[in-house]
């Protein structure tokens, strides 16, 4: 009895160390094969293989130079004159001369408007509301500006992205006076290859513009030529046009409009 249990006990000890064995053997193959992965490494390129191809750089077309001063322009403000400032100028010229003295009247409109010229509210003394409105709309130039030969050697037609338009007879006929505050008829002439208003300022005063293009047949000039009070101050802004858009198709008896090549360099800014 005795030697029986003891071989049952010698066969519990030597399943206990065979179970034993088994399980320190097994549970580190197990831990392994559910480890997860180490960092994996970039496979370095190849010093045989060509750079990346650089994306081209898409260019803008180069603008087409216009032979007349007709088609599509806009605006370009940065070469254009800023009118607030032009009318400081000008306020400036007329204390210095005695005109109204340190006291009198401020010069200057409303800004912002189309062009996004900024500036104080101001105007001068005994200014209605109209001339005010007016001279807001002259230094207030629209962003685009389309010029068309309505009528040969008799009409140009400018509008602007507002659906403000301008009629400019050059045949001296009689104009009518247009209740449609979008709508004008204006007198002008052709002085060389320079198209000129014959108009009157809001304050009543002689007043012109003109439209000519640059030497180069890029940009377009409009130029504002006008005098402020009593004193007839000079007071000229130039507004400066970008060709933009396709040029327009040769237009019969445009040649008055060609552009002049200048002797050296561009028109200055007066």
């Amino acid at each position: 009895m005795v030697e029986f249990q003891n071989g049952n006990f010698v066969s519990r000890l030597l399943l206990k160390v065979s179970l034993t064995v088994t399980f320190s053997i097994a549970c580190p193959a197990l831990m392994v094969g559910q480890a997860p992965p180490g960092p994996m490494t970039a496979p370095q390129p190849s010093q045989d293989s060509p750079p990346p191809t650089p994306r081209p750089q898409v260019q803008k077309p180069a603008v087409q130079p216009r032979t007349s001063i007709f088609g599509e322009w806009q605006l370009n403000r940065e070469d254009s004159d800023d009118p607030q400032r032009k009318m400081e100028e000008a306020r400036s010229s007329r204390q210095s001369s005695g005109g109204y003295g340190g006291g009198g009247p401020r010069i200057g409109y409303p800004g912002g408007g189309l062009g996004g010229y900024g500036g104080r509210r101001m105007g001068q003394q005994g200014e209605s509301d109209e001339e005010r409105q007016k001279m807001q709309e002259l230094l207030n130039p629209g962003r685009q500006l389309t010029v068309t030969e309505a009528s040969k050697n008799a009409e140009v037609d400018l509008t602007d992205d507002q659906q403000r338009k301008r009629a400019l007879f050059t045949d001296g006929r009689k104009l009518q006076k247009s209740k449609d505050a979008n709508y004008q008829e204006i007198a002008a002439h052709w002085n060389g290859k320079q198209l000129a208003t014959d108009e009157k300022s809001p304050r009543g005063n002689k007043m012109s513009r003109t439209y000519e293009l640059s030497y180069d047949g890029t940009q377009l000039y409009e130029t504002l030529h006008m005098t402020l009070g009593r004193s007839n101050t000079p007071f000229i802004v130039r507004f400066v046009y970008d060709a933009y858009g396709p040029p327009p198709a040769p237009a019969a008896g445009a040649a008055s409009a060609t552009a002049t090549p200048p002797a050296t360099g561009t028109a200055p800014k007066q």
